[in-house]
């Protein structure tokens, strides 16, 4: 006959003073474990939210919108669409070549083309590349052209790199005036119907105007809201960037 087993005492329960003990080290080090991770996370995020923001290639041309393509543009009704094709909010002006009397430009042949000109408030936009955490050496503001051209429009490479001028000017309101009514004033003045003027929208000292120009020398500045009174002197300078 087999002798029936022996039964092991149980094994006395830690105090619950002890096991409360070992609950807190165990949710400590998940607390810590959980922290740690957390850090990691927004070091990242941190890192990437402190880059600058960067330059995207340009698309290809556009010519959907553009009015009158190829041979009778309005410059100035196509502005729109040149508008929406950069990133950069502030209009700084444009420049049109060899505009004809009726205020359209002819880009299937010869000289006709133009160019708008956009820019970023003060360290808005794309920037230069930097080390994360560090400061732009200087405020900048980019530049980018919208050039008109036999393709169409044609988006520039963003020029992130561009300083900002030490004098910010105020921003370019959109043009309301066509070259067709720079034009007309043109005509006021004796000038020939038959040339191919040079035009630019810019902000001269007396405030927003358009620069006309013939190759033969003739040239006057329009204020820019009535395109019907003449800046002269100082209150005509300046440029296109």
């Amino acid at each position: 006959m087999t002798e029936p087993p022996v039964e092991q005492p149980a094994a006395p329960r830690p105090p619950a003073h002890v096991l409360a003990r070992e609950r807190d080290k165990r949710l400590g080090l998940v607390i810590v474990l959980a922290a740690f991770v957390l850090g990691i996370c927004i070091s990242a995020w941190a890192k990437h939210a402190s880059r600058p923001e960067t330059s995207e290639p340009p698309g290809p041309p556009v010519t959907t919108g553009v009015v009158g393509f190829p041979d009778r543009v309005d410059f100035v009704k196509t502005f729109p669409v040149a508008r929406g094709m950069t990133k950069r909010t502030l209009f700084r002006g444009f420049v049109a070549e060899a505009v004809r009397s009726d205020g359209t430009i002819d880009v299937s042949e010869g000289p006709g083309r133009g160019r708008y000109v956009f820019q970023s408030p003060p360290g808005h936009g794309a920037q230069p590349e930097r080390e994360p955490g560090t400061l732009p050496r200087r405020q900048y503001c980019g530049k980018q052209d919208v050039r008109l051209r036999h393709e169409g429009l044609v988006l520039d490479n963003d020029k992130s790199d561009t300083s900002c001028p030490s004098r910010f000017p105020e921003p370019l309101p959109d043009p309301k005036c066509s070259l067709a009514d720079v034009w007309r004033h043109a005509f006021t003045k004796g000038l020939p119907h038959d040339g191919l003027a040079r035009i630019e929208y810019y902000r001269a000292r007396g405030g927003p105007a358009y620069r006309f120009e013939l190759p033969e020398g003739q040239t006057f500045v329009l204020e820019a809201s009535t395109c019907t009174r003449e800046l002269t002197g100082s209150d005509g300078t300046g440029r296109v960037p």
